[in-house]
């Protein structure tokens, strides 16, 4: 058996204030942990000997300590200097909030995603909290500044989910397919994000899986609708989890009182995959899938009867998704490289027709980052995706059977220099070209910001830039001899963050052109679909977050006026 040693301590400044966030890790291991609210962190780690730890943190020089590790309990306190250079870093605000340990500046943690109330323990429940976010009750999906819920993608380790959210029966809400806890960080950009990420012209959210876990531990959760049980297995070179989740929602529809009439409960099985392996001392490969299985029934108004009359609606659905990304570090160069898969099948049958839609999605990426200096950055990138779709409509009764399918591969190409001509200004210019073949298009989008640190409390930032889509498959089921939808978008944000309070303001407009328009009479006819719609959005949005004034109570206000036209 190795033995270990228990190492903790408290990370605080030069003033003896705490530090919460910072990263603390043995050297040339994956044995670490991040310091707590209170500045207090603790982990166990297998090394011995002599070794370094390193503790690094936003605005602050990192710090390398020497310690010796046996058996017994560590405890080593950690006092990190301010770096003049980086403590007042201008960081990029126009658009984005974000959630994550380790920036020091940030809108968001973690924990706020499952403990908003209305959230209901779901990210996308969670996000409408914000201001330009919503979400339609009968939809469920993330609805952003005027935008359709298909403009709003999600992309998990910088690789886009196809499917994102579970199914559910018309005119009942979705909710998001993953669980929060699954992931470190969150950030959820309202308009004008990096070239890095295409296909979506509203917003972005982009999620970042757990890193290396702290230590091996069983968990076993007994909830009123379900039950769940995961294990992790951590090494010094490697770590692996694995997760079981069942759900019936009997139990709460019994007591909370339901519109619906339900003849099968939801119930699901879901499954969860994860693992990390260190191939070199800057090289680490990450394996992340899930899987889930759902089905429900309830009664549902029948309109093709007399009024009041009701029939049986059953949904069934399966889904996979899996991805392995890969990032090392070599000759002061970044590389990141991944794929991904995904499997969906939503199995619809009522009265008098059945639906079936199968989804396949494919995705590989690679991308180049480097940090020539403080002042200059640059990352280039390049990516493939491929979906593959069909759709069944089947009436009973007769033989009318509808089928639509297309197949897409859409590769791009992307770079982005992020440079700071000066300690309080910093600017980024981006380039990303696209090719759909289910359209036969190609698009260019360019995106631009900067960032003005007026002093130590007040940031100004402006983002713009074109976004392309191409049309929803709701759409291209039936028509792909389309163009790109497009849409612009001009932001102007002020911020201003001290003592633990947080203000924002933020005016945008977003242009839409080539929009598909058509005529519900021939949703049918391709040759009634053409690109001539156009639209705007603008608003204003206002955040508020004080976790100062009233001692243990964290409360935040936010406020949207959206004026948009399709």
């Amino acid at each position: 058996m190795v033995a270990q040693t228990w190492v903790q301590g408290k990370a605080q400044d030069t003033d003896g204030n705490p530090l919460p966030g910072v990263n603390i890790m043995i050297k040339g291991s994956f044995d670490g942990a991040t310091t707590n609210a209170e500045g207090h962190y603790a982990f166990r780690t297998s090394k011995e000997g002599d070794q370094m730890m390193v503790a690094s943190f936003m605005g602050y020089k990192t710090l390398e300590v020497a310690v010796v590790l046996s058996s017994d309990t560590l405890t080593q306190n950690l006092l990190l200097e301010a770096d003049s250079r980086r403590l007042h870093t201008v960081v990029f605000t126009a658009g984005t909030f974000e959630a994550g340990d380790q920036r020091k500046s940030v809108t968001l943690q973690p924990l706020d995603i499952v403990t908003t109330p209305s959230a209901a323990g779901d990210i996308y429940g969670m996000l409408t909290s914000l201001p330009g976010a919503a979400n339609v009750g009968e939809d469920g999906r993330l609805f952003v500044r005027g935008g359709d819920g298909y403009e709003s993608k999600t992309f998990i380790d910088g690789m886009m989910v196809r499917k994102p959210y579970s199914s559910s029966a018309p005119d009942l809400p979705s909710r998001g397919r993953f669980s929060p806890f699954l992931f470190s960080g969150t950030t959820f950009s309202t308009g004008g994000y990096s070239a890095e990420y295409g296909q979506a012209l509203s917003s972005a959210l982009i999620l970042n899986t757990n890193a290396f876990p702290e230590h091996t531990q069983t968990e076993i959760s007994m909830m009123v609708v379900g039950m769940g049980a995961s294990q992790t297995v951590k090494k010094d070179n490697y770590s692996f989890s694995a997760g079981l989740e069942y759900t019936n929602l009997e139990p709460y529809f019994s007591i909370i009182p339901q519109s619906y009439t339900w003849n099968q409960h939801p119930t699901s099985l879901g499954a969860t995959l994860s693992g990390h392996l260190k191939t070199s001392h800057e090289g680490i490969i990450k394996v992340f899938s899930t899987y889930s299985n759902s089905r429900s029934g309830l009664l549902y108004p029948d309109l093709t009867a007399t009024p009041g009359s009701m029939q049986d609606i059953a949904l069934a659905n399966s889904n996979i998704y899996s991805q392995v990304s890969y990032l090392q570090e070599f000759n002061s160069w970044t590389l990141q490289s991944g794929v991904s898969f995904g499997y969906d099948v939503d199995s619809l049958d009522m009265k008098g027709f059945s639906v079936q839609e199968t989804y396949y999605s494919a995705q590989a990426r690679l991308r180049l980052s480097r940090k020539f200096s403080d002042y200059v950055h640059l990352k280039t990138g390049a990516e493939a995706s491929y979906t593959d779709y069909s759709f069944q409509y089947r009436e009973k009764g007769n033989d009318f059977v509808f089928d639509g399918a297309f197949s897409e591969m859409l590769p791009a190409v992307y770079a982005e220099a992020e440079s700071r001509p000066f300690s309080r200004l910093a600017l980024r210019t981006g380039i990303r070209h696209e090719y759909s073949s289910a359209i036969h298009h190609h698009a260019t989008a360019w995106r631009a910001s900067a960032a003005w640190l007026l002093n130590a409390d007040w940031q100004a930032s402006l983002a713009a830039g074109s976004f392309y889509q191409t049309p929803e498959v709701d759409i291209l089921r039936y028509a792909t001899r389309l163009k790109f939808e497009k849409a612009n978008h001009y932001i102007a944000n002020i911020q201003y963050e001290k003592d633990r309070r947080l203000f924002r303001a933020e005016l945008y407009q977003k242009d839409y052109h080539n929009l598909v328009s058509f005529s519900d009479e021939y949703f049918f006819d391709p040759t009634h679909y053409e690109n001539t719609g156009e639209g705007h959005a603008r608003g204003v949005d206002l955040f508020f977050r004080d976790r100062k004034t009233f001692r243990n109570l964290d409360y935040w206000l936010s406020y949207s006026y959206v004026d948009a036209k399709r």
